[in-house]
């Protein structure tokens, strides 16, 4: 009884290793980075490289990770977080974000110069192949495509537009019709932030939140209404640092799993070709109750962080700097939300998506 016991207890010991392990992707150059990622520190070693890097999706049973260049990789996620490739479809123009609706049946991808939203249906064996579901022409600059939490709407942030395009999405199909209204309307008001790009919804249901790219760096806080699928300002924060006077845009944005802290990036962008600069991830307090933010502070990060990403246990964040060639691991002050750099490595080829994810 007592071996019956002990071997019990140590099989439980090592699925809880296993269920806890993490591991983070990266894109860069082309390729696409794997690491694990060290549960104590959060500090990353490489594991695994693949020549199928771009934009990053993972479907929502974790099994499967999706990646769009001009092409479009469809992996299953291993054990160990390595990946395998199941497939490849030929694209004929590029994204500039990818998604995974709730099911994990369909993948939507927007052109930024097209102003364009495309929705492809992923097969029973989890790849991506064969025409488009839906390919929509909505407005030049249509920055993102991503599926509300109730897997009833497509929301389109399109930042020269400044507008978040509200589609009915239906899960069953794929198919996707404007909303009434089609759009909703960024900040307005002289002296806003304004260009929505990037677009996050609070667990509550009931608020949203977007990068506000220019013509002042910013973010929005958005009442969201899940029923009929319709957005409405409530905060605008600009988010340029104080006797700044270059040139800077926000571009990520993401919430911790308790959605009780919410960062920004913001990217200099006063000389483009710079690997230096005042970058920086910009963190704010949420109200629990409206939602709405107060500001943490800057904190200086890897130059031009188009993308960064937070672990599954709210500890760790990590931060692309595409134009610095460099990747940054950063812990979470669980009480204050200040950032801390535990890592700094380079990675060449101009890193631009990061994703993290816990192994069930």
């Amino acid at each position: 009884m007592k071996s019956c016991l002990a071997l019990l207890l140590f099989a439980l010991s090592a699925v809880s290793v296993v269920a806890g392990e993490r591991v983070a992707y990266v894109s860069a150059g082309g390729k696409l980075h794997v690491y694990s990622v060290a549960d104590s520190t959060g500090k990353l070693t490489p594991l695994q490289q693949l020549e199928s890097g771009g934009l990053i999706a993972i479907s929502p049973d974790k099994s499967k990770l999706y990646t769009h260049g001009m092409n479009i990789f469809s992996h299953e996620i291993l054990p160990d977080g390595q990946l395998e490739l199941l497939g490849e479809m030929k694209s004929d123009r590029g994204g500039s974000y990818l998604d995974i609706d709730a099911t994990g049946k369909f993948l939507a991808a927007p052109n930024y110069g097209e102003g364009s939203v495309r929705v492809w249906e992923i097969n029973d064996e989890g790849v991506c192949a064969g025409a488009p579901v839906v390919d929509m022409i909505l407005e030049k600059k249509a920055h993102s495509s991503v599926f509300s939490p109730n897997n009833r709407f497509l929301l389109v942030p399109a930042t020269e537009p400044n507008k978040v395009f509200q589609l009915k999405f239906d899960q069953e199909t794929g198919s996707t019709i404007p909303n009434d209204p089609p759009s909703a309307i960024g900040p307005t008001k002289e002296g806003d932030a304004k260009q929505p790009r990037n677009i996050r919804f609070h667990p509550n249901g009931r608020v949203a939140y977007t990068t506000l790219e220019r013509e002042q760096p910013g973010v929005g806080v958005w009442k969201w209404d899940a029923a009929s699928g319709d957005l409405k300002v409530i905060q605008n924060i600009v988010t340029l640092p104080e006797n700044f006077s270059g040139s800077i845009t926000t571009a990520d944005l993401h919430l911790t799993p308790n959605a009780k802290f919410l960062y920004v990036s913001n990217r200099d962008l006063t000389d483009r070709k710079a690997k230096t600069g005042q970058s920086s991830i910009v963190g704010f307090k949420v109200d629990s109750e409206t939602g709405k933010l107060s500001l943490i502070g800057h904190t200086d990060c890897e130059h031009i962080p188009r993308s960064f990403a937070i672990d599954e246990a709210g500890e760790f964040l990590y931060v692309a700097g595409q134009m610095a060639e460099k990747i940054g691991a950063y812990k979470i002050d669980q009480q204050t939300g200040e950032l801390s750099r535990v890592q700094q490595f380079d990675l060449p080829g101009k890193p631009n998506w990061v994703k993290c994810l816990t192994l069930d």
